[in-house]
């Protein structure tokens, strides 16, 4: 269906739709965001198509990561490697392969994001600690900088407030599921404080895909006076977990393997990941708010690859960041009209050390160190020429520098040294206008980028036969993606029972980031172009009893070039989901059906493979509460469906490997509140 054709469909639906008794609003314009803005400000003035989910609504939901919070989100594609938290990656509007390196991640706005071709670790953060989470779509370089062409994610997590409360909790299930959870909140005089701490185990779905991890925060803040105050927070993740690899379709299709069989039997990794983040807010003035942040992160990673017949590699690494991010907030009318202006400077610096070691003919034993670092600037602002009509600009200048130096003790001439410079800017223009409290419609025209990872930047050599080594370079013909977007939409609540929003874009590419699997070589796409739209309707049908249906529209194509007119790969065109909810007394519970459409494996990028087939799941939870005691049943993949996030091809197999994700799971999750 063509996007302008479903934009009337689903418009026509909801103007027509018939407005009842007055109830629970079921989408809020009045909701209040941050990352919109990089402050506090309401949903309904975003100039961009905006998501919230709340802590109630992953709970309810049953979602056991991070992962499964954005299974239902129009636009958002999910890319499950193993049925856990790690190597689990978000897309954003059709980034497909390269969506780690475009879609950025914040934890209370803090950058998670690695900076080599990982992206974030979606383990690190526990779902049980988070309080909401902000998806942002499009382009949001102009306020964050590298990583954020496609869209921001903001996690904001927990904090203390009110009479002291415990929680305790414990989830069993499919897999050998274990996790037992604590909690502990509220506040004392000037003084707030929220702490959580968990502990998961589960053996997975294949062989050799445990996963254990455990994980700790907590946050604290103290209002000192009327004018200061400050915040603390820290965390810890540990983790250990298999990596059974890809199954080829070939043969799954021929018997030869199970969907639960591991082709690397003995492959395991593990992670340390610390973070402390300290920060003040200054109100100097009324109209004025200086906030100056810091933040501290040490990363350390370990891998073993077995390779058979006596031969290994090991790799171990460790990640730094140094952040510093001071910002101003100017509230203060211009000629008194309504205004909100924001500036601020983003300094990061992230030293990596990485070294590789292993048995096996031809492996170096190297350690290569490169060191990361980003300054930049910015500003926003926000006007009210009339009371309903708010105009937007910004503007954002990024400079970031990588300094290497690669050691190879077994190919010397492999060695090198080098670095890379890249120098770009962002801007944003948008308006938004409210229509009687009930609607608003925006638009917004936006210039966003990103930066080489460093694993897209380094070429590694290796020796062709003794004493001929093609030395490390630095790929200096790696070019800075360019991201152009238009967005336009509109969200509605004319009346308590019915809601919703549309929104379109388009977007055009230079310079996007590819691996080509034949050159094996990182290299530009000349041109690639992205529209499609993005839709939901919310409806209180009767009281205790609503209905949730989304549907988006991603067509992502190469614009000129080799590969001229065909899709981007792991791009699926439909994605749609709906959800049932309902509550009665102590009970509530809902049923959620997603389909996701076909796309193409990675590295197909000229498309003349089978594609990866579409698929659609279905879960349930149902819940109960007795006083302090809550319990939650949830049942996912209901029907068993064998399907897969994730496929590569093979350029040598001439077949497509993919990572089997599980079949039907059940998990029963026990609560008792103290408290509150």
């Amino acid at each position: 269906m063509k996007p302008f054709v479903l934009s009337i469909v689903v418009v026509s639906a909801l103007w027509f739709s018939v407005p009842v008794l007055s109830q629970e609003v079921p989408y809020q314009l009045d909701e209040v965001v941050v990352t919109a803005e990089r402050t506090r400000s309401s949903l309904a003035e975003a100039p961009a198509n905006v998501t919230v989910i709340t802590a109630e609504d992953i709970k309810e939901s049953g979602a056991q990561t991070l992962i499964d919070v954005f299974q239902r989100e129009p636009g958002v594609f999910p890319q499950n490697v193993f049925g856990n938290p790690k190597f689990s990656n978000v897309d954003i509007r059709g980034y497909g392969e390269a969506a780690p390196q475009n879609v950025l991640f914040l934890v209370d706005g803090r950058r998670v994001n690695n900076i080599d071709l990982s992206g974030a670790d979606l383990a690190q953060i526990a779902v049980g600690s988070v309080e909401r989470i902000e998806i942002y779509r499009g382009p949001a370089s102009v306020l964050y900088g590298d990583n954020a062409a496609a869209g921001a994610i903001n996690i904001i997590t927990k904090k203390g407030a009110g009479t002291p409360q415990a929680n305790a909790a414990v989830t069993v299930g499919s897999y050998n599921y274990f996790k037992p959870e604590a909690s502990v909140s509220g506040s004392q005089g000037k003084v707030s404080y929220y702490a959580y701490a968990s502990d998961l185990e589960t053996s997975g779905y294949r062989h050799n895909n445990n996963f254990y991890g455990k994980d700790a925060i907590t946050n604290v803040s103290y209002d000192a006076t009327d004018f200061l105050t400050l915040r603390l927070s820290a965390g810890t993740h540990r983790d250990t977990y298999g990596q059974p690899g890809p199954l080829f379709v070939r043969d799954l299709r021929s018997g030869i393997v199970d969907r639960k069989d591991s082709t690397h039997p003995n492959d395991t990794a593990n992670t340390e990941d610390n973070f402390v983040d300290l920060g003040s807010e200054i109100k100097p003035f009324k109209d004025v708010v200086l906030s100056l942040t810091g933040s501290y992160r040490d990363r350390h990673t370990a891998s073993y690859n077995d390779f058979g017949f006596g031969s290994f590699s090991q790799l171990q690494g460790q990640l730094q960041t140094y952040a510093f991010t001071p910002k101003m907030v100017i509230s203060k009318p211009i000629f008194n009209l309504k205004s909100s202006f924001v500036m601020g400077t983003d300094l990061d610096r992230t030293p990596t050390d990485v070294g590789s070691s292993g048995f096996l003919p031809g492996v170096s034993q190297t350690t290569s160190r490169i060191e990361k670092s980003d300054f930049g600037y910015y500003a926003n602002e926000r006007l009210f020429p009339f009371k309903d009509l708010m105009l937007e600009a910004g503007y954002r200048r990024q400079k970031s520098t990588y300094d290497i130096n690669f050691v190879d003790t077994v190919n010397p001439l492999v060695s090198s040294m080098g670095d890379a410079r890249y120098d770009k800017e962002a801007y944003r223009f948008a308006a938004n206008y409210s229509i009687f409290d009930r609607a608003n419609v925006f638009a917004s025209y936006a210039q966003g980028f990103r930066f080489p990872t460093t694993d897209e930047l380094v070429s590694q050599g290796f020796c062709v036969a003794p004493g001929v080594c093609i030395p490390t370079s630095v790929n200096q013909n790696l070019l800075p993606q360019i991201t152009k977007e238009f967005d336009a939409g509109f969200r509605w609540n004319p009346w308590h029972r019915v809601g919703g929003a549309v929104t379109y874009f388009t977007s055009k590419n230079q310079d996007e980031i590819y691996f080509n699997p034949l050159t094996f070589m990182n290299q530009n796409y000349d041109r690639t172009k992205r529209q499609g739209i993005e839709t939901g309707l919310y409806i209180n049908i009767v009281k205790g009893l609503s209905l949730d249906i989304t549907y988006s529209y991603t067509e992502a194509k190469f614009d000129g070039g080799p590969f001229d007119g065909n899709r981007i790969p792991l791009v699926p065109k439909n994605k749609a989901a709906a959800k049932l909810s309902y509550s009665y007394g102590n009970w509530n519970g809902n049923v959620v059906a997603t389909y996701v459409g076909e796309r193409y494996a990675i590295s197909d990028q000229t498309n003349s493979h089978e594609q990866l087939p579409g698929y659609t799941v279905f879960d349930t939870s149902i819940g109960y509460r007795y006083k302090n005691l809550s319990a939650l049943l949830t049942v996912k993949n209901i029907f068993n469906k064998y399907y897969s996030e994730v496929g590569v091809l093979s350029v040598f197999q001439n077949d497509i490997a993919v990572y089997p994700l599980p079949g039907t799971q059940l998990f029963l999750r026990l609560q008792y509140t103290l408290g509150g």
